[in-house]
């Protein structure tokens, strides 16, 4: 479920891009670094992320283990690094959206709410409801379009899995692009996908919830 929770966060960054470009969300018009707070009933993992435009990097500690994922919605690719290894297993969207049961991202209506203030920043509340049912939740988004605070919930028959993320110590400014580039000297890794479970199994082998779908 865990995995499914991963996919669909990149599901809902694409439809962010997607509706922001359609007038449905504020557009970002910053670049900025943060720290986040990822919440699961897994457990909680916190890390950085970066972003320029449709441009994402994020920077996390799983059960000890170092791991970074680059998000190229221009490109719709990605890379998720492994810095002890020096190696990275390609993303690939298409695939993304398999692992998270989601439609296309038009397939994702978001609705205005209501304003709140989160971490400090004046945000708009938007709803978020997959057509098909199989996920929903909300988003605080600011006016230059960061979005501050996701709570997301999936359902995958009678379970559910729900996901907080939350950004802190927001930094809004330029970031470096090559942050957003794969770096040299890393290998790829063979065989496999990334959202199979023995593929994530083999890359963090502590991670609590990479149990089979």
């Amino acid at each position: 479920m865990l995995i499914r929770l991963f996919a669909l966060l990149w599901i809902i960054l694409c439809s962010v891009a997607a509706n922001a470009a359609n007038g449905g969300l504020p557009e970002l018009t910053v670049e900025y670094a943060a720290d986040r707070l990822i919440e699961t009933e897994d457990g909680a993992f916190t890390g950085r992320v970066f972003v320029a435009g449709e441009k994402h990097r994020s920077e996390i500690n799983m059960g000890g283990m170092e791991s970074v994922t680059i998000l190229r919605l221009d490109r719709r690719l990605g890379w998720m690094l492994m810095p002890a290894q020096r190696m990275y297993r390609e993303l690939d969207l298409a695939e993304a959206r398999r692992h998270a049961g989601t439609g296309p991202q038009e397939d994702v209506q978001i609705d205005p709410v209501g304003s709140e203030t989160i971490e400090g920043f004046e945000t708009t509340k938007y709803r978020l409801v997959l057509k098909d049912g199989s996920a929903g939740g909300f988003m605080w988004v600011t006016a230059e379009g960061v979005p501050v605070k996701m709570d997301l919930l999936q359902k995958e028959g009678r379970r559910k899995a729900r996901v907080t993320i939350t950004l802190r110590n927001l930094e809004i400014g330029p970031q470096d692009p090559k942050l957003f580039e794969l770096p040299e000297g890393y290998g790829a890794m063979p065989g496999g996908n990334l959202f199979g479970n023995g593929a994530l199994r083999g890359l963090m082998p502590g991670v609590p919830g990479l149990r089979r779908n």
